[in-house]
């Protein structure tokens, strides 16, 4: 099975500067991805319906951050953004999910219903909204079918909430987006808590978090983090991510077992 794969665009925005839009797409379409998520406060948002007929790749997604204070900008990307109709949400407007933003997502809602819009809540360390429980949390309190939840490996695992297996059947009703990493605990890692590393590298076992998702029938998007911090050539990045990812998907293919642990012995 061949999965859609998409990748993140922080990759693109380096300590040095950001990729022109252009050379980012070019890099995905040449190496095989599918698509791209674009980070909300990209200069490149109005150009998000010429990506698909110029480059042949999808938007999936638009990744946004709401804060206190940043209630005008939010808003703003719901009611103008074209060419993509989803938008990842991280909510941060204090040290766990607030009414400031329950009253955010009461804004947001009905104008996803007016311009057909969805929110996948993402699950976020370090913010309010850090947990995939939370998550679930939001999701039963609002019963909106327009709000919905994207799974992000790398969050899951730098917060620790292990479980993979209950967590992935908590959220499943509401599961829309996946996105994975290589990572591995460690201080010198983003926020404190892991760092954000190429497919082919860490000590998260993606291989595991694909057998599960099949094992569950998941057939949405997969999604790639990427963040400035992984250093070196962004192309050569892009292609260990996407060569592990295949790799990943092949060998499940042929050994959908091997994906089934047992007990860690400690």
């Amino acid at each position: 099975m061949n999965r859609t794969l998409h990748h993140m665009d922080f990759i693109f925005q380096t300590t040095l500067g950001t990729y022109p839009l252009a050379a980012q797409c070019e890099m995905l379409a040449e190496l095989g991805y599918q698509g791209l998520t674009m980070s909300a406060w990209s200069k490149d948002l109005k150009s998000i319906p010429q990506v698909k007929p110029a480059w042949g790749l999808d938007v999936g997604a638009v990744y946004l951050i709401y804060r206190k204070g940043l209630e005008a900008f939010v808003i703003n990307v719901f009611e103008t953004l074209e060419g993509c109709s989803t938008i990842e949400l991280a909510l941060h407007s204090g040290d766990d999910v607030t009414n400031f933003d329950r009253r955010m997502l009461e804004r947001l809602l009905p104008i996803c219903e007016r311009r057909g819009l969805e929110i996948n809540l993402y699950p976020h360390a370090r913010y309010g909204l850090q947990t995939t429980t939370q998550a679930v949390a939001l999701c039963k309190e609002f019963n909106h079918p327009r709000l919905n939840i994207v799974f992000n490996g790398y969050h899951w695992y730098a917060m620790e909430e292990k479980a993979l297996e209950q967590r992935l059947d908590a959220l499943w009703p509401w599961l829309k987006q996946v996105n994975i990493a290589g990572t591995r605990r460690s201080p010198l890692g983003w926020g404190g808590l892991a760092t954000i590393e190429p497919l082919d590298e860490g000590e998260m076992d993606n291989f595991v978090l694909l057998g599960a998702l099949e094992r569950r029938g998941f057939a949405g998007c997969f999604g790639v983090l990427g963040w400035e911090s992984m250093g070196g050539d962004v192309y050569g990045n892009l292609r260990r991510s996407v060569t592990a990812f295949r790799g990943m998907e092949q060998r499940l293919a042929a050994h959908p077992e091997w994906a089934v642990l047992a007990d860690a012995p400690y």
